[in-house]
Order: structure tokens, then C-alpha cells, then sequence
């Protein structure tokens, strides 16, 4: 596999600046249209229960499940763990912000292809703890859309999806705090009880992170 990602990854170059630039203008359209925020939101919540998942496996702890609910448009990862409550939790909201950010720096350095690959292989990794029909479905769609582009050869296609797929992850890692804030969350709440420190501190915190992680973001893809 690595020799063919390899070999797809030398005919894909990176898109012009003025492309990059109308890609990203199209992701923060996207996000920020009712309509197509909906759809995009469980994407959002797919880094965020991930990168719950991810940071508490390294941490010791072991999944039980992750759960998504598409009425009310939020999820839940179950955790068994003694210890790490602190870093899992606050790290939820950095997931959008950090896998965008860890694409961006990939495309940078003209390893487009990669990020459609590794971005299918987090996602079946993340099969494995998903419950639910709506969750396995979608990360079987996203998975699947994923997989049939980078087998595409298709460099064009390949380019802009990738582009896509940091741009919609750096600015829905945003959206993502700032709707969570209006509403209020789990995380909020738990974070409270464990630092004494109030929800409305650590929104902040999110957001000027998720805000920080698209600046950088925007230097490299752009």
C-alpha cells in the first residue's frame, strides 16, 4: 500500500493559491449555510467523538462505544478509564481544529493522497467503536466516498478533496464551539466540575484554539 500511495502521491501536486483560496471560501459557505450545516455538523461530530476516542485509548483507557444522535445533532464516547478525564475531555473540541490542521500540514508538504488514506483509516478505525445505525452508516458513506476518490487517479479530484476536507474540518471545529456554547454541552459541564473553573472559560479556550488552528491552517493550504 505504501508504494501505491506513494506513486499516486508524486502526480498530485498542490492547487494554485487563487483554487485553494475559492476552496475555502466554499467550505466557510458551507459551514455556514442552515441547510448544508446540518449534514456538515455530523462530520464536525465525527473528529470530536474521534479525537475523544483517540486521546483515551492513548491514555489507557478503553472505548466502549461512540454514539452519535442525529435529532439532536451530538455524541457521546463511552470510556473506561481511571485517569486522563481531563486531557480526553478537553481535547473533544480540538478534534475538528487538529485532524484539519494535521491534513493542512500534510498538503504542505505535497502529500495529498496520504490524507484521503489515513482519513480512511481512522474512520475504520473508528467503525470498530461505533454504535448505532445512524454512526456506522455514516462513517461507512464518508469511509467509502473517501476510498473511491483516492482510488480515482483522478489528481484534480484528489487535490480538491483533500483541500476540502481541512478547510471543512479547521472552520467546522468553529461552528462546532460556538453552537455548543449556545446550547450548552457535556464537556462544558464536565470540565466545571473537574477545574471548579466556569463553562464560558473554556468556550473561549475552545474557540481561541479552533480560531488559532485555522490561521495556521490557512498558511499552509493557501
Amino acid at each position: 500500500m505504501a508504494v501505491v500511495i506513494s506513486a499516486a502521491t508524486q502526480a498530485v501536486g498542490r492547487l494554485p493559491a487563487p483554487t485553494a483560496v475559492a476552496v475555502g471560501v466554499a467550505a466557510t459557505i458551507a459551514v455556514v449555510l442552515p441547510g448544508s450545516w446540518s449534514l456538515l455538523n455530523h462530520f464536525g461530530r465525527l473528529a470530536h467523538e474521534g479525537a475523544h476516542a483517540v486521546v483515551g485509548s492513548c491514555l489507557g483507557g478503553r472505548v466502549v462505544g461512540v454514539h452519535l444522535n442525529r435529532k439532536e445533532r451530538n455524541g457521546q464516547t463511552d470510556l473506561l478509564t481511571t485517569g486522563g478525564s481531563f486531557t480526553t475531555t478537553v481535547v473533544g473540541y480540538f478534534g475538528p481544529s487538529g485532524f484539519g490542521l494535521a491534513a493542512a500540514g500534510l498538503i504542505a508538504h505535497d502529500q495529498i493522497v496520504p490524507v484521503l488514506w489515513i482519513g480512511v483509516a481512522l474512520l475504520a478505525i473508528l467503525l470498530l467503536s461505533m454504535r448505532g445505525v445512524f454512526g456506522i452508516t455514516l462513517v461507512i458513506g464518508v469511509g467509502w466516498l473517501l476510498l473511491s476518490i483516492a482510488r480515482s487517479k483522478n489528481a484534480g479530484l484528489e487535490a480538491v478533496t483533500a483541500y476540502a476536507l481541512s478547510w471543512l474540518l479547521l472552520i467546522s471545529g468553529i461552528r462546532g464551539v460556538r453552537d455548543r456554547r449556545d446550547t450548552g454541552s457535556g464537556d462544558g459541564k464536565t470540565m466545571r466540575e473537574i477545574t471548579g473553573l466556569p463553562q464560558g472559560l473554556w468556550y473561549l479556550f475552545w474557540l481561541a484554539g479552533s480560531v488559532a488552528a485555522l490561521a495556521w491552517g490557512a498558511t499552509m493550504l493557501v
